[in-house]
């Protein structure tokens, strides 16, 4: 997403007065996940046990074929090779724990970025944007002050209608936010009309990429005119083809699954509900019998403790029951 001079709102609006049990969203998540300050995974790593070593290296002919396959899949048809994206790729493959954990997080989020895409009638490719943009954290915030899924900074995330108060923010929920990158893309792609130039806007920002297709206007190749791009910019494209490469040929490269996942639930085992009265969420999650963990990473959005009602909340449907016996909370469902 576009990198400008932005707001930290955890900074801002988090208030340790209103966390009746000092919760921070995104210290917890990490916590959970084991994430180290300034490490993309955990203190441990558990992998499949195999006796095959992680191929790191690929032939320049088998790249291309398998390049040439996913491109003719692909709807977006930008999957091509050149010497830039087989870098970026070999890269990716030299962090296999890395990917092995982005694979288990996958199986919670990628259902639901597809549901959307196709919903909006967009690429399913262009779930992998969120890898780049986030490593799959719906709480993660840029020095310049993007935050969510898909990286939006304040003044996108209003235009497409994400809320940020002393309660929430709503850039932190994956649904909500996938909504509004779905919306953001089918502008971008409406208005440029070129895949590559479209996920060049959403990291430069479309001024960026205007700018410099009003000043070379007979030239339409994004390779042509790489050198004209921010250098994170540059970057981009190729870590977004090596990504779609990665996640499709991991096994051939001897990388496995992360063994534990932190979300115990799939995104169609949850459901969303509406409160009636105001909730502790770790109350809440004690009489439901639910870990105060799995709660929090199924409602990402949320900066404090205490949630008013009117509010909504994500839950497992195996706690329905729990839920209706108690007669406690429940105005009516949402999915």
């Amino acid at each position: 997403m576009e990198q400008k001079n932005g707001i930290n709102y955890h900074k801002n609006v988090f208030n340790p007065k209103l966390d009746l049990n000092n919760i921070h969203a995104e210290k917890l998540w990490n916590k959970t996940l084991g994430v180290k300050k300034k490490s993309l995974y955990g203190k441990k790593y558990y992998q499949n046990k195999k006796n095959n070593t992680v191929i790191i290296n690929v032939n320049t002919e088998e790249l291309k074929r398998r390049l040439n396959f996913l491109n003719q899949k692909s709807q977006i048809k930008i999957l091509k090779y050149n010497s830039i994206v087989h870098a970026s790729i070999e890269s990716y493959l030299r962090m296999s724990k890395y990917i092995g954990k982005i694979i288990s997080l996958s199986d919670f989020f990628f259902p639901m970025f597809e549901e959307k895409l196709e919903n909006y009638r967009l690429p399913k490719e262009l779930k992998y944007l969120a890898i780049i943009e986030s490593n799959l954290n719906p709480v993660v915030t840029s020095k310049a002050g993007a935050k969510g899924i898909w990286q939006f900074m304040p003044e996108t995330g209003k235009i497409y209608n994400l809320e940020i108060n002393h309660l929430y923010d709503e850039r932190n929920d994956p649904i909500k936010s996938t909504e509004a990158a779905c919306k953001y893309l089918k502008f971008l792609y409406k208005k440029i009309g070129n895949w590559e130039f479209v996920l060049a806007a959403y990291n430069a920002g479309p001024g960026t990429v205007d700018k410099i297709l009003q000043r070379y206007k007979n030239q339409k190749n994004f390779w042509e005119l790489l050198e004209f791009f921010p250098k994170e910019t540059q970057n981009y494209i190729p870590k977004f083809i090596a990504i779609n490469y990665v996640m499709n040929y991991y096994k051939e490269h001897h990388i496995y699954k992360h063994y534990f996942s932190p979300y115990q639930y799939k995104y169609k085992e949850t459901i969303l509900i509406p409160l009636k009265q105001n909730i502790s969420l770790k109350c809440f999650a004690l009489n439901l019998n639910i870990s105060y963990q799995d709660l929090i990473l199924l409602n990402p959005q949320y900066l404090v403790d205490l949630i008013p009602s009117g509010n909504k909340l994500r839950l497992p449907k195996n706690k329905i029951f729990l839920f209706k016996s108690k007669d406690i909370f429940l105005l009516k469902k949402n999915t």
